[in-house]
């Protein structure tokens, strides 16, 4: 029998060093990187399931894997009560579930602290930035991403990428000069594809991320740093809009759309988001526990328009997205799908929250790096459906498994339990 070498860290390291960079530029790619660290944290907690005295499950694991699987839950349920099985909705929710036995395979590795992490972030952004102008799509008016997204996820996925890069500083000591400048180089790289597509909705994340990160960075002094950075952002958002003339005209257009719709004008941008949520709203309170069925939101539309509620034009809007996460859950999969989202974004903040506290700086930066990535996607999903798409909800859930994974590793004996 042939024994083919099989290594889960060289696997890993791979894999998190490459998936940021093919995330923006490499069209499928993320589920491939996906599969494949799926793959070998499947073979690896095989291989090791009798040689390890600690537990798998523990006061951190169970209810990061609870909170995981309640999307799959919400799903199932709403089917079974309108009693139509369709398996593509769980293409995204799957992903969240799937995420387990990574959590689980990185939690037991060798892989130091999973470093490797802070280098793939930088390193991800400035790759999509060349790339992006090298090769652009244009979507028309001087919006342009990648090959690998449309404008929204692009937009939201480069940003917290350069968030993340941000949080990463100093993550087990000092930066050396050169780490510490590709890391500000990431972060300005990914703020700067973000503003390039011209999608507002992620810019909400910015004002109150850089706040965090101020916050959290270095906890002396906490309310004098404040004091200076709520300025400091509130300049720099001026500047940005007077000196850009793309946030400029961004900008103004939601104030236009603003007054149109006060004025009975209901077909703007702004406007056609605001009929959508109300719709959503609408089917949830019809629908309370159960929605009416994921993907059905779309079929809703005609009925919806013939009542008056949505007008034409926002009937056709209502046939692609919600334009909001937790609203698009409460109307198809009703209260239970609204508790599953709930529990994806808060379960991991309650985790990351206690291991911050930690003295351990892996641990500690892991953590708040996770605060970053869970708000980051929170904000995005409040003006679009972030985890449509199975890549964004890749991305999500494996990052999300990493951070966990590095904050709560057991054999990190001095984080506060």
């Amino acid at each position: 029998m042939i024994n083919i070498p099989f290594s889960f860290d060289r696997i890993a390291w791979v894999i998190l060093l490459c998936y940021p960079a093919l995330l923006l530029t490499v069209n499928g790619a993320m589920g491939v990187m996906y599969f494949l660290l799926l793959l070998a944290s499947l073979i690896h907690l095989y291989r090791i399931r009798t040689s390890h005295t600690t537990p798998y499950w523990d006061r951190y694991s169970i209810p990061f894997a609870l909170a995981m699987a309640s999307p799959i839950l919400a799903i199932f349920l709403s089917q079974a009560y309108h009693r139509s099985f369709n398996p593509a909705a769980y293409d995204w929710a799957s992903r969240f579930l799937l995420c387990i036995p990574i959590f689980l395979a990185l939690r037991k590795s060798t892989l130091p602290t999973i470093t490797i992490v802070q280098f793939g972030l930088p390193i991800g952004t400035l790759v999509a930035l060349l790339m992006l102008l090298i090769h652009p799509y244009n979507w028309g008016v001087g919006l342009t991403t990648s090959h690998a997204f449309n404008l929204i996820h692009f937009s939201d996925t480069a940003l917290i990428l350069g968030f993340l890069s941000l949080f990463s500083i100093n993550w087990e000591h000092k930066d050396h000069a050169l780490v510490l400048a590709l890391k500000i180089l990431g972060f300005i790289s990914g703020c700067y594809m973000s503003f390039q597509s011209g999608e507002r909705g992620g810019w909400l994340a910015i004002p109150i991320l850089i706040l965090l990160w101020v916050i959290t960075f270095n906890r002396k002094n906490v309310w004098l740093k404040v004091s200076v950075a709520i300025p400091v952002v509130i300049g720099s958002i001026w500047l940005s809009y007077l000196m850009s003339h793309m946030i400029h005209s961004r900008i103004d257009l939601i104030f236009s759309d603003i007054y149109s719709y006060s004025h009975g004008n209901k077909d703007t941008s702004v406007g056609l988001r605001l009929q959508l949520y109300l719709a959503a709203l609408h089917l949830f309170i019809e629908n309370p526990f159960f929605g009416v069925g994921p993907g059905e939101f779309a079929h809703s539309m005609p009925s919806l328009t013939a009542s008056g509620l949505l007008t034409p034009l926002g009937g056709v809007a209502g046939l692609s997205e919600v334009h909001n996460e937790i609203l698009e859950k409460c109307a198809e999969t009703g209260l239970f799908g609204f508790l599953s989202m709930l529990s994806v974004y808060f379960v991991p903040v309650y985790i990351f929250w206690r291991t911050a506290k930690s003295t351990y700086s892996t641990a500690r930066i892991a953590s708040l790096m996770g605060l970053c990535l869970v708000m980051g996607f929170f904000i995005f999903g409040l003006t679009v459906e972030i985890f449509n798409l199975k890549m964004t909800a890749a991305f999500f859930s494996l990052t999300l498994a990493v951070l966990i994974a590095t904050a709560t590793r057991q054999h990190d004996k001095t984080f506060e339990r």
